[in-house]
């Protein structure tokens, strides 16, 4: 990283990452609101240690997020404003076309959109960097503690994790959480009484709001055409929130082989701005489109009776 990210700036290059920039959505409503609750956090777990006392700070911390669930709009547009200017500044995130932008109806209209990109070697940092602590054997820090939280409460773990992973990590935090009266007092892990007492009122506190998980971001009149068959899989352990819009794009696919839609798919995202690179994943080979994945097949779509051909992408959830 090119500097120590706070909680509430690691969480934003998560949670902002291919959200739009000027247009206010339900999944980045949910994560303004996380910003927020993560800038509670900051204060609290590394400015006023002594808070850490387990009724203060349960107390303290339902205040703030009664107070974050009630941000108003304007209030929440102004943070999210603050928090893009520093992570732009810092080079940790930019702004680009949205993938959006490239779906047919959009092309056609003429309609330009703007998105979060935050930069992919921050991302995998991040990411990977709670993947390991939370997956592997040993403590597990606070701060990993409330970005999961923090992920969780914002529907974006789905993104991250997989269905057996997020049993992973609910057991493993469970355990920790229960065993708090036998830890040490090391200060800076989860060996810590008070920081598992700290991580166990994190965790069982939600902020997130029920009527949001309904909504996804397809668009009116698309959801049935993009139907995505791969979220019926998805165990709604934790709370979901569809973040990523099915796209599609009009070009000949007769006569043509995967490889050669794929090729064609990726020199069409790239000349619009996208970072596009082939993955493979099992016997499969995803596009990782930014700092996102998906699927592409051929699919016919008919307007006004006349059949046009193309290839759909579909967001991919671990």
């Amino acid at each position: 990283m090119r500097k120590e990210h706070t909680l509430s700036s690691q969480f934003a290059i998560i949670g902002l990452d291919g959200q739009p920039a000027l247009q206010y959505c339900a999944a980045k409503a949910a994560v303004v609101r996380g910003i927020a609750a993560a800038a509670f956090l900051d204060k609290i777990l590394f400015w006023q240690k002594e808070a850490w006392a387990g009724e203060t700070f349960s107390a303290e911390l339902t205040t703030a997020l009664e107070r974050v669930r009630k941000l108003k709009k304007k209030e929440a547009q102004r943070l999210e404003k603050d928090m893009v200017a520093g992570l732009v500044a810092d080079g940790a995130m930019e702004i680009i076309p949205d993938l959006l932008g490239c779906d047919m109806d959009y092309v056609t209209a003429g309609v330009e959109i703007k998105a979060y990109r935050s930069d992919a070697g921050l991302y995998l940092s991040v990411t990977e960097g709670l993947r390991g602590e939370i997956l592997d054997d040993g403590p597990v820090t606070i701060e990993c503690v409330c970005l999961l939280w923090l992920i969780r409460e914002s529907g974006c773990i789905h993104e991250i994790f997989s269905v057996r992973e997020q049993e992973q990590i609910q057991e493993k935090i469970t355990t920790m959480t229960a065993s708090a009266g036998r830890f040490d007092g090391d200060p800076v892990s989860m060996a810590s009484a008070a920081y598992a007492e700290m991580a166990d009122i994190i965790w069982k506190q939600e902020f997130h709001k029920g009527l949001e998980l309904m909504v996804t971001s397809f668009l009116k009149g698309k959801r049935s055409l993009f139907r995505n068959p791969y979220l019926a899989g998805i165990n709604l352990l934790f709370p979901f929130l569809e973040r990523r819009a099915a796209i599609f794009v009009d070009f000949v696919v007769l006569g043509t082989d995967v490889a050669g839609r794929r090729g064609a798919m990726e020199a069409y995202l790239s000349e619009k701005g996208h970072y596009v690179e082939e993955v493979k994943s099992g016997s499969e080979t995803l596009l990782r489109i930014d700092n996102m994945y998906y699927r592409i097949w051929p699919k016919t779509v008919v307007v006004n009776r006349i059949p046009i051909q193309g290839a759909s992408l579909l967001p991919v959830y671990r």
